[in-house]
């Protein structure tokens, strides 16, 4: 009878100590392509805008498109000058809104004059739709061949309709060298006054010497326009395709400083009204592809990359997790007695990119284990509540 009372006060703890979770939602990322220049007298802007997004948008991938400058890709740009008529201009997944007719979403040459609220505004039309499909990266490096092969993954959560294609851009950060890569800050070095958001180029030299230019867009593997036939025109919900890119990084690239940026696009007749990015991800390159311990070798060969931030957690704090496989997942809170305090879910869910909301109104403080498994494959979280 003893333990009957001790197994039924515990269900009641776990019962009156279960956490706050909204339903879970696939992520959307939202892809915002800067048109730049070294020679530009305004692009600096760009760094300001990016660090902007670091800290305010973390779902954000910024990439940046050269253009008469030496980290020009001629075959890039071509294609993207359809969507751009001045530098730097910015586009948020190639969307047309109605708010700025034909103009693809990029925003005037100089948007610093109306603020970062204005960018702000276009992007949130993008970053909180709910995604009809989530993506997935995964990659392999040889070091000695210097060849990356990167499949890109798109995992429906809708059912839709269209020319929907995969493509994998290649990213490089910190590029500097020459004279010609020397940035030009001759519309903001020297004022007098302006928002102090511009206070660091203000503060700089007309011409920014060794500048490290970052987000550099260096290849899209399957055409600024996606790869053709990669994807059936109609896809249900719980469906998945892929598509496997080969790119030998060449030499002068710094192989420490890539990232994979995987795209699913949607593509149409009409460059302003029928294109769009529909959904991105972003993973750096993995120099460590053949070492098992390596955290993105894990993440391809377990079932999820979980994120929980901010840890500790409080009332905004988010679970990201991808899911590399079909099943079912349970997710669990423990404590560091090894009891389990908290059940959040135990269903089914379809390959791709998740988030939850929690909180931790019933938990008190202290160290506590977030696991997810599938089928026995296990992934744990240490999170604080304080």
């Amino acid at each position: 009878m003893q333990k009957l009372y001790t197994r039924l006060f515990f269900i009641m703890f776990i019962l009156m100590t279960t956490i706050n979770v909204q339903s879970q939602v696939a992520i959307k990322r939202a892809l915002v392509e800067e048109y730049t220049g070294a020679w530009c007298s305004s692009c600096a802007f760009g760094s300001v805008y990016s660090e902007h997004l670091a800290n305010n948008y973390p779902n954000a991938i910024f990439i940046a498109i050269h253009s008469g400058d030496p980290m020009q890709n001629f075959s890039i740009t071509g294609y993207m000058t359809n969507y751009y008529d001045a530098l730097p201009t910015f586009l948020y997944d190639r969307v047309d809104f109605p708010t700025n007719p034909g103009q693809v979403s990029a925003v005037s040459a100089y948007p610093w004059n109306t603020g970062l609220d204005t960018l702000d505004h276009y992007l949130d039309i993008q970053y909180n739709q709910s995604p009809i499909v989530t993506v997935g990266i995964d990659q392999v490096y040889d070091a000695i061949t210097r060849e990356i092969t990167v499949t890109i993954s798109g995992n429906f959560v809708a059912n839709a309709t269209g020319d929907f294609r995969l493509n994998c851009f290649i990213v490089e950060d910190s590029i500097s060298g020459g004279q010609e890569y020397n940035q030009s800050n001759t519309n903001f070095s020297g004022w007098t006054g302006g928002p102090s958001y511009l206070q660091p180029l203000i503060d700089s030299d007309p011409i920014i010497a060794g500048y490290q230019h970052n987000h550099v867009v260096r290849e899209m593997l399957g055409t600024p326009a996606g790869a053709t036939a990669s994807i059936p025109t109609t896809v249900t919900n719980g469906s998945s395709y892929s598509k496997t890119f080969t790119y030998v990084l060449p030499a002068e690239y710094d192989e420490n400083q890539i990232s994979l940026v995987g795209t699913v696009q949607r593509f149409g007749a009409d460059i302003n009204t029928d294109r769009e990015i529909v959904n991105a991800n972003s993973q750096h390159l993995n120099l460590d592809s053949d070492d098992p311990t390596s955290s993105l070798s894990a993440i391809s060969n377990n079932i999820i990359d979980l994120i929980v931030y901010p840890n500790p957690i409080d009332e905004s704090s988010k679970v990201e997790f991808y899911v590399k496989k079909t099943g079912v997942i349970t997710c669990s809170i423990y404590n560091s007695l090894g009891q389990e305090v908290a059940m959040l879910f135990n269903k089914q869910f379809t390959q791709g990119e998740y988030k939850i909301n929690l909180n931790q109104y019933d938990l008190k403080s202290g160290i506590y284990y977030l696991k997810f498994n599938q089928n026995q494959s296990l992934q744990t979280e240490k999170i604080c509540v304080k």
